[in-house]
């Protein structure tokens, strides 16, 4: 296989480790994401690449938030 093959097939299996998706689903997304690539895979990593830098867990209640305190655990009515 070359090398943007195995790529491709790493992120199927990434994808398949995702709820709700098992391999023939995870390689039909990655298939129509490639075929989409500046409608859906372009904006798509950009996203996932911002996020994987700002999101965070809540240290209360394990939210997902962008800071250590997420926006429920931090308003001053609770």
């Amino acid at each position: 296989m070359g090398n943007a093959t195995q790529d491709i097939e790493n992120l199927i299996e990434l994808m398949a480790k995702l709820p709700g998706l098992g391999p023939r689903s995870a390689r039909r997304a990655v298939l129509h994401m490639i075929k989409k690539r500046a409608l859906i895979m372009t904006p798509l990593a950009d996203v996932l690449s911002e996020v994987a830098v700002t999101a965070r867990e809540c240290l209360n209640c394990g939210n997902v938030g962008t800071s250590d305190i997420c926006d429920i655990c931090a308003a001053d009515k609770r």
